[in-house]
């Protein structure tokens, strides 16, 4: 999978438009920010970003089932996140399906409407 097919992914199973509000050209930051938004109030579903190579997701879960997440490959705590509530996944090296993945975005959806 790649960024684009991962953000037509996201927007397949929310309501949301991406933006990108953390990419200024003054800054040195190497990574590329794509940040899914909740049409209706703005929040953010999901960041997405490639870091060495690896497209990775940070997503939103409530904290008992981020903690059993983790324990597949490729799943760790969120990148930059709260680390109790958010989730990074390692998209193209997990251990989790693609069902797995949508569930996953599906509730931080609802966890951020």
């Amino acid at each position: 999978m790649n960024r684009q097919d991962l953000i037509q992914l996201v927007n397949a199973c929310t309501d949301s438009f991406e933006d990108y509000p953390f990419n200024n050209k003054q800054r040195h930051e190497t990574i590329v920010w794509t940040v899914m938004k909740q049409k209706s109030n703005h929040k953010i579903i999901a960041l997405i970003f490639e870091k060495n190579d690896e497209l990775m997701i940070d997503l939103k879960l409530r904290p008992e089932h981020g903690e059993m997440m983790r324990e597949y490959k490729g799943v760790f705590p969120g990148y930059h996140m709260n680390k109790a509530h958010w989730n990074t996944v390692t998209v193209n090296d997990t251990d989790i399906s693609q069902a797995e993945l949508i569930e996953m975005i599906r509730e931080s959806d609802v966890l951020t409407s």
